[in-house]
Order: C-alpha cells, then sequence, then structure tokens
C-alpha cells in the first residue's frame, strides 16, 4: 500500500530531491519561428456566409488584417461540382489549392459544416467555427492575436540513418506516421519528413519508433533519463538519511547502511503542466515529473525509472489524449506489462491514469536493490540496460516473453524451403539485426536488434520471411546470432570456386528445365559454373549463335 499522507520525513525527502534536479543543466532545444502578416482566408458555404455576413468585413479593420472568401456549395467542400480543397502548412504560410488554383495564406477560417482538416491537433492559424453564427468580435481578437512573429520549440529531431521507414522502396515501419495526431510525419519514399511548424510536440511518435531515428528534444532523451534518475535516487538517499538520523536519536546503537534496498515507497508520475496540480492533491507524496506531453514519455523511461528505485510509474492523462496517441501508447504499456509479469511483478506497476478511480488499481514493484547505473542516450540501450538489471533481480525462469502485436521487440522466421539465401534481406535489414555468414551461406538474426520494421518481409523475393513479436529476457540469448537458415556452398564445376548455394543452383537448374536457351547438356552444365567460367564457355561453345 502507497504512503497516502505527507510526513515530515517524505516532505525534506521532495525538498531535497526536487532541489537536486534543480542543479540538472538540461541541453536548450532550438525554436521553430511563425510570422504571420494576417491574411485570412475564410472557406464557407452560402448557408455560412448568409449566416456570418459580417465576415466580409473582417479584412477593413485597421488593425493590419486582410481576407478573401474561398465559397463552395453543398453540405461539403467538395459537394456538389467536385471542387476539391486541400490544406497544407501552418500559421504564417498556409497554401490552399483548389481546382489547380494555389491561394496563399496566414490563416485559415473554416466555415464547413465539418473541419476540412480533421486531424486531432489542428495546425497554428487553422480555426473551424462550423456554420452557425460566430461572435465577430471573439474572432477578430482571436486571429489579431495570431498576427507577428511567435516561436515554440522544436520538438523532434530526426536521423535518417537509421530509419526503418523504408529501404530501396520496400515497405518498412510506419509507427510514427500511423500514431502522430496532428498529421505532421509523411512518407518520403526510403525516409519520413517531420513537418516542425505542425508539429504540437504530442511526442507519441519518439514513443512507438523503435530505432531512435525520432527523438525528443523538449527535453532530450537523455536529460530526462537524467531527472528521473537525479529525481529518485536523491529522494531514496534522503529518506535513508532521515531514518538513520531517527534510529540514532532512539539509540539503536550500530547503523547498518541500507541505502540500496528499495525499502521506501517512490511513486513516480508524468503529468502535464495543465494537471500538475490536481495530481499534487491527489499523490501528496509521489515524486512528480512535468513533461510537455506525457506519451512522450516511453518504455525505456519507465523501465529505468523501476530499476533506478520508482515502485510504480504513472502517466496522468485525466484530460485524455487524441484516439491515434492512445492506441499507440496503450500497445505499448501493454508490451510493458507483458515483460513486467514475465519477471514475477504485477503489470499494473506501470499504467495509464485517465480517472482518479483507476488509482485504486495500481500495483507496487517488488523490492529490490536499487540500479544506480547512468542514464543512457540511445532508447533501445537505456531499456536493454534496465531490463537486464530487473531481469537479474527475479527468481522467473521465464526467457522469452510473448508481446502484442505492433511491438518494438521479436525475431524474425525464415521459410528454408522457400529460401535461397540471396541476402536481400540482410542488405535491407535497417538495425543491422540480419546478418550473413561471411565465407558460409547463412543467414543468422540477432535478436537485440530486431527493429520488427517489416522491411525483410516485403524485400524477401521469395515470400519467405516472417515477424513474431517477442522478447528474450536473457542477455546471452537476445545478444547471440541465431541461424536462421544456412546451406552448402555449391562450387564451379569448372574452377571449383564456390560462387553459390546448393539449393538456389538446384532452383535455378528446376525453374530453367525445358527452357529453349538450355536445351542441350553444355548449355545447363554452364548453369553450375561461375561468371567467369560461364562466359569463357560459351566462347568456345561452337552452338553458341553471338
Amino acid at each position: 500500500m502507497s504512503e497516502l499522507f505527507v510526513t515530515e520525513s517524505n516532505n525534506r525527502a521532495q525538498e531535497i530531491a526536487y532541489a537536486a534536479v534543480a542543479k540538472l543543466k538540461p541541453e536548450s532545444t532550438s525554436l521553430v519561428e511563425y510570422r504571420s502578416r494576417g491574411h485570412v482566408i475564410i472557406i464557407a458555404n452560402s448557408e455560412a456566409l448568409i449566416a456570418n455576413d459580417e465576415l466580409e468585413n473582417l479584412g477593413n479593420s485597421s488593425n493590419g488584417l486582410s481576407s478573401e472568401i474561398i465559397q463552395f456549395e453543398g453540405s461539403s467542400p467538395n459537394s456538389p461540382i467536385g471542387n476539391q480543397i486541400t490544406i497544407k502548412g501552418a500559421l504564417g504560410q498556409f497554401v490552399v489549392d483548389l481546382e489547380e488554383k494555389e491561394f496563399k495564406a496566414d490563416l485559415i477560417l473554416d466555415l464547413s459544416p465539418k473541419p476540412i482538416l480533421d486531424m486531432a491537433y489542428k495546425p497554428p492559424g487553422y480555426l473551424f467555427t462550423g456554420t452557425e453564427r460566430v461572435n465577430i468580435h471573439n474572432i477578430k481578437t482571436e486571429i489579431e492575436g495570431l498576427i507577428g512573429t511567435f516561436e515554440k520549440p522544436l520538438y523532434i529531431n530526426y536521423d535518417e540513418n537509421i530509419c526503418a521507414h523504408s529501404r530501396s522502396g520496400k515497405a518498412g515501419c510506419t509507427r510514427c506516421i500511423d500514431a502522430c495526431p496532428a498529421e505532421a510525419i509523411t512518407s518520403l519514399l526510403n525516409k519520413i519528413a517531420v513537418d516542425p511548424y505542425r508539429c504540437q510536440g504530442g511526442g507519441i511518435c519518439t514513443t512507438v519508433c523503435p530505432s531512435s531515428a525520432i527523438s525528443y528534444t523538449y527535453p532530450k532523451p537523455k536529460d530526462l533519463l537524467n531527472h528521473v534518475r537525479t529525481l529518485v535516487l536523491s529522494y531514496i538517499e534522503a529518506l535513508q538519511t532521515d531514518q538513520d538520523r531517527q534510529s540514532s536519536k532512539k539509540g539503536g546503537g550500530a547503523i547498518t547502511k541500507v541505502s540500496a534496498n528499495k525499502d521506501f515507497f517512490v511513486d513516480l508520475v508524468f503529468v502535464t503542466e495543465d494537471e500538475k496540480a490536481r495530481v499534487e492533491l491527489l499523490l501528496p507524496t509521489a515524486l512528480i515529473i512535468t513533461v510537455e506531453e506525457v506519451a512522450s514519455v516511453g518504455p525505456e523511461i519507465w523501465l529505468s525509472a523501476l530499476a533506478w528505485g520508482a515502485r510504480s510509474v504513472r502517466l496522468f492523462a485525466l484530460e485524455g489524449m487524441p484516439e491515434t496517441a492512445q492506441k499507440a501508447l496503450d500497445l505499448h504499456i501493454e508490451m510493458m506489462q507483458s515483460i513486467l509479469v514475465a519477471m514475477g511483478h504485477s503489470g499494473n506497476v506501470v499504467s495509464v491514469i485517465t480517472e482518479p478511480s483507476e488509482l485504486i488499481t495500481v500495483s507496487y514493484l517488488s523490492k529490490i536493490v536499487t540500479a544506480t547505473h547512468t542514464a543512457l542516450t540511445e532508447k533501445r540501450q537505456a531499456f536493454f540496460m534496465a531490463l537486464d538489471y530487473l531481469y537479474k533481480q527475479t527468481n522467473m525462469t521465464t526467457e522469452v516473453v510473448t508481446l502484442p502485436y505492433g511491438a518494438i521487440f521479436g525475431e524474425v522466421s525464415i521459410d528454408k524451403s522457400s529460401c535461397t539465401l540471396c541476402m536481400a534481406c540482410v542488405s535491407a535489414c535497417p538495425g543491422n539485426a540480419l546478418q550473413d555468414g561471411h565465407e558460409k551461406p547463412q543467414v543468422s538474426l540477432v535478436e537485440d536488434k530486431c527493429l520488427q520494421c517489416g522491411i525483410c518481409v516485403s524485400t524477401c523475393p521469395e515470400n519467405a520471411m516472417s515477424m513474431s513479436p517477442r522478447l528474450l529476457l536473457d542477455r546471452k540469448s537476445r545478444l547471440k546470432p541465431q541461424v536462421l537458415h544456412e546451406d552448402t556452398p555449391f562450387c564451379c564445376t569448372a574452377c571449383g570456386k564456390p560462387f553459390a548455394t546448393t539449393s538456389g543452383i538446384k532452383t535455378i537448374l528446376a525453374k530453367l528445365a525445358g527452357h529453349s536457351m538450355f536445351a542441350d547438356q553444355r548449355a545447363k552444365d554452364r548453369l553450375k559454373m561461375c561468371d567467369d567460367c560461364r562466359v569463357v564457355d560459351m566462347m568456345e561453345d561452337p552452338a553458341v549463335d553471338f
């Protein structure tokens, strides 16, 4: 049971922990700048314009506003004459395309029955009111407040070199695109593009990214991990010091130092600034970390916090979050809970709190020895560091955890009857999880590196590959290359040099049986030669007509 009431000891420990965090110097992020001059495009049908006739004078004020109207007929911009309206950009740089005509604007006022942009997080500068009569004074005030130069943090950093989105045009991971509530991430063939002007800092893209190609910058991953580590360890140390002092006052004799043990309840809560005060009332003894969006706090943070001493990790989302973000976050919570249960803990040690009543079902991690390892930058390294530490503390013999579909950890399997060991999968693998056998015709998997991106599956010309989400808890097993398929080398019948696999040559001979170009035996035998010997034999064969 968690401590419900604040004690003097709790208060002192909290003050010490927060003071320790205040001394940290996180790395600053870049800024994104918007420039809006106040040109507004009003998109409306005739019904909305009649109801809001004063909007025609929106640009006649002395405040620098200007406006133009795009009018359509019917109940939507696409009806009834098939006008196709698309809106790109954000505040200060909107572009509206309508039947091959292009309009530029700083702001969009959408009076359609339904918003043209239906994503959960609308771009800055996009205002939707519907067709009902609006308060012209309030609208003017809101638009006037969006004139000028504005700045916001650059929330996301993208490294295309480790992105698992695609290789050579073959589809791979789309987790960030699917989860982004602002639709700020789009596909560009072999990589993605993150629009910093549409990005609202939701951060779920960084949580679901399996490779750290997308990382949060407000704060940066290592800074947040260091914040968690400092806060939790400082709190535990302060409680232990206070306990030792009290024991000494009571004449308890020699003091046994047990600060490495989790004798204290440490409830760690991630919350947005808007909900912080409410959480402080609900959980006065908890350690609170304020973040831009709780969805940006991912599995490597949760697991590291538990290893460093937290007895529970809670993500407070009392105001809710967009459906795409919630769905993606729920998947990762389910994944984490499966891992915790496999290690003998309650799954609900890590949870998302959407209603205060859910606090009743929160569980706490069993007491273990607290880790002190440093904060790491790369998310998978941080995750596995904490996982390996926690796994050593358990008496469970479970080595394999089955994870939900879509998890970022797993294995790859090969249908040996179909695989020709062409090594296309090895060349395409963005995480270097699939490896060849160098001099041997062999494909191996290092499961620790597998991103479950699916590029190998889409690349394989024989459709011989499949994926299964799971996690190997044992570090040695996870790092050990597992041979998925191997074959004996086939040596050139002329020079004896190995140049292909035995199964590959058999497949070629079978597929070309009966082909007119390989009707005679000498032509068939050339298929068993390396490239150099095949050319020589063709030049010497009198039956070959050049």
